[in-house]
């Protein structure tokens, strides 16, 4: 199962772009939706989970990421608090913006919504497995940026002893009510304003995928 999900991983992500461009959000979004329990690269406290190579991790705060694809900055956040107490919400598809869709696959929810911005970029907003990641691309990067979000969101793995114990020393609770993940963002003011205060860009890579490079 691990050998299949990378596989189709590098289809997606390393093995031509074209490819990704002429291929459907929904198509991305059921080829990507879950992924074996045990692939993961990068650990944090509580939860675990796979950064693709060819993403790179520019700042981590708390359950904050900001990560690097080219030119575009992602914004990550893992809402632990949400997951541990099973918080469940129902997302109502929109008519009124460029693509919204409910996410549903086994005991996973969500919802993706695209935007389009005011200097015609678009602001991808995907939330799945009780995290959400948010970036704004250029038309033609729609589809390689739900591939990477996708890929990362349903990768995540939560360890629930970890989280027992930090909820129980009121780690989390106090520093984790700030981000509401059920609710779409209005504009992506929200995301430029996280982005400018998390995103200092540090010429790293941390994250190597032995999987990709074997």
């Amino acid at each position: 199962m691990k050998k299949v999900f990378l596989f189709f991983l590098i289809l997606f992500l390393t093995c031509g772009c074209s490819s990704i461009e002429n291929d459907s959000y929904e198509n991305i979004l059921s080829m990507t939706m879950n992924s074996p329990a045990d692939i993961a690269n990068t650990y944090r406290a509580g939860y675990k989970f796979y950064l693709p190579k060819g993403i790179k991790l520019i700042n981590h705060e708390g359950s904050n990421e900001i990560l690097s694809v080219k030119d575009d900055l992602y914004y990550m956040y893992v809402d632990r608090v949400s997951y541990y107490n099973r918080i469940q919400k129902k997302y109502e598809e929109k008519k009124d913006v460029f693509y919204s869709k409910k996410l549903e696959k086994e005991n996973r929810f969500g919802y993706i919504e695209i935007k389009k911005t005011e200097n015609e970029k678009y602001f991808v907003e995907i939330m799945y497995n009780y995290a959400k990641i948010e970036v704004i691309v250029e038309n033609e990067d729609i589809e390689s940026a739900i591939a990477y979000s996708m890929s990362i969101l349903s990768s995540i793995t939560y360890q629930d002893e970890v989280l027992t114990s930090l909820m129980g020393e009121n780690m989390l609770e106090a520093n984790e009510v700030e981000h509401n993940i059920f609710e779409s963002a209005d504009t992506e003011s929200g995301y430029l304003q996280i982005v400018e205060e998390y995103g200092t860009y540090e010429e790293e890579d941390n994250n190597v995928d032995p999987d990709f490079i074997r």
